[in-house]
């Protein structure tokens, strides 16, 4: 079994797949899965269509990543592709796309039962779930898999991503393609794997009851405008329909999942702007009556988490083949002058071996207590370990 890993920076979207191929060729037998993790301003048909022409037989799930992606070769930076190619002839993978045209909880049953019987392993239940789903109603779409599958089973993943939140992100597979739907891979791995979502950030004294909530936007915290509350606890003004995500991003609103050592960990909801009645517009969802903790992050918890992560997985006590990252867009955009210094610590962490992390509009994983969960801000991961 080996993991291996190719990029391209060409602009010209023929030509950036061909040379990612055929530098992945050189590292690799035919893959038995492939990701690939691509900038917005590519052709998705032309990549599309040139891996299927040359790995008629392998299985692929592709998804944009905001401004660039990482490697164990470093961060790359801009317009880029990134391939990731699993060969393990006595596993087995699927991959499925399914567009968003009804009920997204029977959407995502229909993609995981169709990834499942894509892997050829139908009515076994996978390892590991990759998600790649456009933003949107991810905490519905794990829900639905969960339906099927159960919830012992590890998700993760992240939401598709463009540059700028333009909704230019897309995803697609050996079969289809889509702006607005849900993408997934099912693993069955000859091997080891362990997993670990984490936030990296600490709550502050400041709590408010989510009073008002109307799909994505929290509209009032203990009965008082959102924004308001918001602005109060930040010291900041913000204007209204004006992005600040830059922000908010050290101060995401956190729910408290669980205790680990009588410490207490979150998932975080991101705000994205101020709505005009005075609310918040949110990357994730909230649910009214619950209780949303002011959270505190720094630039240097930002920077050294993602390896903490990756070492969470308990990588260090077995012999790691390689692996998956996903690190939130926003935390991305945050410290993007020092993302060099976040792919040293990947590397480190992953003792040097093969991995690939895209920049996420959403990050879905799992947490110690077992708990698949959609947040934001969060980084995701997981490993391949030899027996």
């Amino acid at each position: 079994m080996d993991i291996a890993t190719s990029f391209s920076v060409l602009d010209d979207s023929y030509d950036s797949i061909v040379d990612a191929i055929n530098i992945l060729d050189e590292k690799i037998a035919p893959p038995s899965l492939l990701l690939l993790y691509f900038s917005e301003d590519y052709n998705y048909d032309i990549l599309q269509s040139v891996l299927t022409k040359r790995y008629p037989d392998t299985r692929f799930l592709a998804c944009s990543s905001c401004q660039g992606f990482m490697t164990e070769d470093g961060y790359i930076n801009g317009q880029g592709i990134a391939l990731w190619a699993i060969n393990d002839i006595s596993g087995a993978y699927g991959t499925s796309i399914v567009s968003s045209n009804g009920s997204i909880f029977n959407i995502a049953r229909q993609a995981i039962l169709k990834a499942i019987n894509n892997s050829g392993r139908l009515g076994e239940s996978p390892t590991l779930i990759l998600l790649h789903a456009t933003p949107g109603n991810e905490e519905e779409v794990i829900r639905g898999i969960e339906d099927v599958v159960g919830k012992n089973i590890a998700i993760i993943g992240g939401s598709a991503a463009d540059d700028n939140v333009q909704g230019k992100w897309q995803i697609f597979n050996q079969e289809q393609q889509t702006q607005k739907g849900i993408g997934i891979a099912v693993f069955y791995p000859n091997c080891e794997v362990s997993f670990s979502f984490h936030s990296g950030y600490a709550a502050t004294a400041h709590s408010a009851i989510a009073t008002k909530v109307r799909g994505r936007e929290l509209i009032e915290l203990d009965h008082e405008p959102a924004a308001d509350v918001y602005q109060k606890w930040i010291k900041q003004k913000f204007e209204t329909n004006s992005s600040i995500i830059n922000e908010s991003s050290l101060n995401p609103l956190g729910r408290l999942v669980g205790t680990i050592h009588d410490l207490p960990y979150f998932k975080l909801a991101h705000p994205l702007m101020v709505t005009q009645t005075n609310g918040l517009k949110m990357f994730a969802s909230i649910i009214e009556g619950e209780r949303l903790y002011f959270m505190s992050g720094t630039d240097e918890r930002l920077i050294t988490r993602a390896g903490r992560v990756i070492t969470a997985t308990n990588g260090t006590k077995l012999n790691p083949i390689g692996g998956i990252t996903i690190y939130c867009a926003g935390c991305m955009l945050k410290v993007q002058k020092r993302m060099k210094e976040v792919a040293s610590f990947v590397n480190i962490a992953m003792h040097n071996k093969p991995f690939v992390c895209p920049f996420t509009f959403g990050e879905q994983g799992q947490f110690i207590t077992g708990e698949n969960a959609h947040g934001n801000l969060m980084i995701s991961a997981v490993v391949f370990h030899r027996d």
